[in-house]
């Protein structure tokens, strides 16, 4: 094995085909020499300089045929040896998981542009000093200066235009790990327990830091097996991907200022300076791999990093200057160090590039996901391997005890299964552990994380300042409209702190002592920079500051601040500034992309797109004709097509045979390039939906693309999870494609997504309420809506769980009619405005839920008696709306919207029920949530 040869030769992969390949069929040129030029500007004079004479390579070659989707494979077969058959000059991109879905591209091209990207490439390469940093930068800002620089997203082949000619470019560099001695591996990574660690928090930061623990491990785990190239990182996708940026800026210190002033509007967050690690936890609980065949042992390999990751971690907690390390230290014979808290499944399949045909990838991805199903039946609870017997029974002989419980041991608080270590022994200023905690090592451990995450990171993953975090709570979330609508106006709160007796109050609830340190939250962040660039009063400005850090149980919570607060809003109302109540309920959302394992295995039918269907709309221009006439024709008519086409017969007779195959398997040939896709349209996706819940006042838990984990308040929960619904198909205004600048990315297409919101008091147990969520997204994926056409899936469920009891609700998120149309869930947060501003009476969520008028209408509904139905929907929601001018408008943009969803139907076991029933329920749960004091 030659690493060197190997990066040299996924370099010339890289540049095979020019960016701009189909602008290059416009302007009638060959893009061969175009990309052998481009490969010039870009490497001459640097360590990748070799590989511009590879772009020819034999093995370069094969990889592009085996990156190569379905219908490229198709392509190749109908026209044989004649590569130029049927040329396409309209430029478009289509949707590689429903390629109905279209962009037509209508901005021109100069050579000129792409020269200039080569030679600000080439001068960034030049800055690094070994074959190694240089594919690793060129890797991560190939892409990422092609798009700050304006350009648009071609697609790989005119006359098939699935994928982007960056996503077809970085399959085959992938591609070249099997090509290269003719084979390789797939691998499959799996960490077993995720859920339940993460579940097993009693903070929001215990939270953060269960989700940011997995993927700082996992990714930490597959380090070294990266500087064979990122490319080995099948899913999740390392372009844009804030892991492999971070760690690439501390590999290759050179290019790291470059990279900052790379500016691409939404995605700021990929770096950020004022964490010296990523901030958010993007890497998934799984990871698919494919890797060179000289990686001997490769699952032996990933399974021993793994547990060595974990001692690093274990290690790098205990090294820190806090006294709970010590008590993890003195309990060693606990076995943590050697046993993590989850178990990590590894499934692998050996591959021949020289067996197997065309579908090659296919076959080794069918096989991987069943070897890992298999694996995913046997359950094994880690914490059997720790010597729980020989502690408790050290402990009932009278040897000791755990914790100095005079039990002999207490179960640990947080997860409830094994024994503390460590319980608070009494003292207020501990920021540690609460009244009454009690910690099992591996808890302890998550919550000194939780504080000091940095010298830890950089146990594991070699770079992580030390950064004291400052997190909010569940109570910040909960009162966060309180808080925030104190704060709204800074000039009037300045102009009242010259009377005498709202300054006293001000001074009685305010905080003017607050620490230093690196704000998580991200309204913290911007309301912190807004009060600290005011010109009001200085006294006044350091007391507000101090209250917008402060931990709200205390400043707003506490029995004698809650009085002294409504004291001063009374005075505050007088002065005409009106403020929120205090709020007591925060929303947890989660969201899980629908059948996802389906989609990544080709069954496109869950979306709605028959195989044939597929097929066809993936090609383009004079090659959709000829394949639509060839799957319409019998064998004896191929012949006919064959002379009029001037294409060889056999070619046809095998066309046919493969189409037939595809057709009657009832799914596609999974491709390299088909996974690309889809594993980068997660992590815009994943990019997208961090922006949206930090524009909304909400905190992200974890962000993987499919999966999504926030808390964030009940007043923004809404917009929140619409936004990130859109976002996540491309159904907000981008023409069904992600678009930075002229940049078109496929998004999720057609594919569903469900969501859970859950809304709940501060103080019920957390742990609770994120098993619950989980529950209740089942509950939403076993949705069926009716509206003519059928669309499983992609729901909502809305709970409000008050004093234990849970009440949900369920909505739609998208409809066919007959593509995909989202369901506008922006009526619920005006309809809630509506009725907090007066314009609406609050009893009309209660009437629209019970009683006789909704069983009149409910009868009238299920009678299809629609008039009637109107008739009696419209009188009683007129009976809540506050006569005035404006009155006539509200109603009829009411009734607009209930009568474009009124034939919209949700069928389960027990039968059908109405849209318009969980309509006004869900506003109800909503409005409970927002209720203050």
């Amino acid at each position: 094995m030659d690493l060197r040869e190997l990066i040299l030769l996924k370099t010339a992969a890289l540049f095979h085909d020019p960016p701009d390949k189909a602008w290059c069929l416009v302007r009638g040129e060959k893009h061969e020499k175009w990309a052998e030029e481009l490969a010039h500007i870009a490497l001459d004079g640097t360590p990748l300089s070799e590989a511009g004479e590879m772009l020819s390579d034999e093995r370069v070659r094969e990889a592009d045929r085996l990156a190569a989707s379905v219908d490229r494979v198709l392509l190749g077969e109908l026209i044989g040896d004649k590569r130029g058959a049927f040329p396409e000059k309209s430029i478009k991109l289509k949707n590689p998981i429903n390629p109905r879905i279209e962009h037509s591209i209508q901005v021109d091209l100069g050579k000129d542009k792409v020269e200039e990207v080569m030679r600000e490439l080439n001068g960034v390469l030049k800055k690094t000093e070994n074959v190694e940093e240089a594919y690793l930068a060129l890797f991560g800002l190939y892409e990422l200066i092609w798009i700050a620089k304006g350009l648009p997203s071609g697609p790989a082949d005119t006359r098939i235009p699935t994928h982007t000619v960056f996503d077809h470019l970085y399959a085959t560099a992938t591609a070249l790990n099997w090509t290269y001695e003719g084979g390789g591996l797939l691998l499959h990574i799996d960490i077993a327990g995720v859920q339940d660690f993460i579940a097993q928090s009693r903070r929001l930061r215990d939270l953060w830091a269960s989700s940011y623990i997995i993927s700082a491990l996992l990714w930490s785990t597959v380090l070294n097996l990266i500087r064979y190239g990122p490319d080995v990182v099948l899913t999740p996708s390392c372009r844009f991907n804030p892991f492999f940026y971070c760690d690439l800026t501390n590999r290759v210190q050179a290019i790291g200022d470059y990279l900052k002033i790379i500016k691409i509007e939404g995605f700021e967050e990929i770096l950020c300076e004022r964490f010296s690690f990523p901030r958010f936890a993007v890497i998934p609980g799984s990871m698919t791999l494919v890797l060179p065949s000289f990686i001997s042992d490769a699952e032996v390999l990933v399974e021993e990093s793994f547990r060595r990751k974990w001692k690093e971690f274990c290690e790098g907690i205990m090294e820190l200057d806090v006294p709970l390390s010590r008590d993890l230290e003195r309990e060693m014979r606990y076995g943590f160090m050697e046993v993590p808290p989850f178990s990590m499944r590894i499934s692998s399949v050996r591959v021949d590039t020289s067996k197997g045909g065309d579908n090659v990838y296919a076959k080794a991805f069918e096989s991987l996901m069943n070897e890992n199903r298999k694996k995913k039946l046997l359950k094994v609870n880690p914490a059997c391997m720790l010597p729980l017997t020989e502690i408790t029974r050290e402990i009932f002989d009278g040897k000791g005890s755990l914790a100095d419980s005079k039990r002999g041991f207490d179960y640990c608080t947080m997860c409830g299964k094994l024994p503390a270590i460590v319980r608070w022994d009494g003292r207020a200023s501990d920021e540690f552990l609460e009244e009454g905690e009690r910690l099992c090592p591996y808890c302890l451990m998550k919550r000194i994380f939780s504080r000091r995450p940095g010298p830890v990171l950089r146990r594991i993953l070699g770079y992580g300042g030390d950064v004291k975090i400052s997190y909010p709570s569940l109570a910040d979330i909960a009162t966060f409209e309180f808080k925030d609508g104190f704060l709204r106006d800074l000039p009037s709160l300045d102009k009242l702190w010259k009377d005498g007796k709202i300054r006293e109050l001000m001074g009685r609830v305010l905080e003017s002592q607050y620490e230093e340190r690196v704000l998580a939250w991200k309204y913290q962040l911007r309301k912190f920079e807004e009060i600290g660039e005011s010109s009001i009063d200085p006294d006044l400005k350091r007391g507000l500051l101090g209250f917008l850090l402060a931990e709200s149980e205390v400043a707003i919570l506490g029995k004698e601040k809650r009085k002294l607060w409504s004291e001063l809003r009374r005075y505050l109302e007088e002065k005409g500034i009106v403020i929120p109540p205090i709020g007591m309920y925060y929303a947890l959302i989660r969201a899980d992309g629908d059948d996802m394992g389906s989609i990544l295995s080709g069954e496109v039918g869950v979306i709605g797109i028959d195989v044939k269907d597929y097929i066809v709309s993936s090609f383009e221009g004079k090659s959709r004709e000829v394949v639509l006439r060839i799957m319409d024709s019998d064998y004896e008519k191929l012949k006919d097509i064959a002379k009029e086409e001037n294409l060889n017969e056999e070619n046809l007779r095998k066309t046919k045979e493969f189409l037939n195959e595809i057709i009657s398997s009832r799914k596609i040939p999974v491709s390299l390039s088909y996974h690309v896709s889809i594993s980068r349209a997660l992590i815009i996706s994943a990019l997208r939906d961090i922006k949206q819940i930090e524009d909304n006042n909400g905190i992200v838990i974890y962000a993987g693309g499919d999966d999504l984990l926030s808390i964030a308040p009940v007043s923004s929960a809404i917009r929140i999870i619409d936004g990130s619904r859109r976002g996540y198909s491309g159904l907000d205004g981008s023409g069904r494609f992600h678009k930075l600048g002229n940049y078109l990315i496929p998004s999720m297409g057609d594919a569903g997504r469900s969501y859970s919101l859950y809304i709940t008091h501060y103080r019920y147990p957390l742990y609770a309420v994120v098993s619950d969520s989980s529950l209740k997204l089942e509950v939403a994926k076993g949705s069926v809506w009716v509206d003519g056409r059928e669309r499983k899936k992609d729901s909502l469920i809305i709970t409000y769980s008050a004093r234990g009891s849970s009440e949900s609700s369920i909505l739609p998120l998208s409809l066919r009619d007959p593509g995909l149309s989202p369901v506008d869930l922006r009526f619920l947060d005006d309809l809630i405005g509506k009725i907090r501003s007066g314009d609406i009476s609050v009893s009309l969520l209660y009437e629209a839920s019970r009683g006789n008028f909704m069983e009149t209408a409910e009868r009238a509904w299920s009678m299809g008696k629609m008039e009637i139905f109107d008739k009696v929907i419209e009188y009683m929601i007129g009976r809540h709306i506050q006569r005035g001018e404006r009155r006539e408008d509200i109603l009829r943009e009411i009734m607009e919207y209930i009568k474009r969803y009124e034939g919209v139907r949700r069928r389960d076991r027990d039968g059908e029920e109405p849209f318009f029933l969980n309509l006004f329920k869900s506003c109800r749960l909503l409005y409970s949530g927002l209720r203050g004091d």
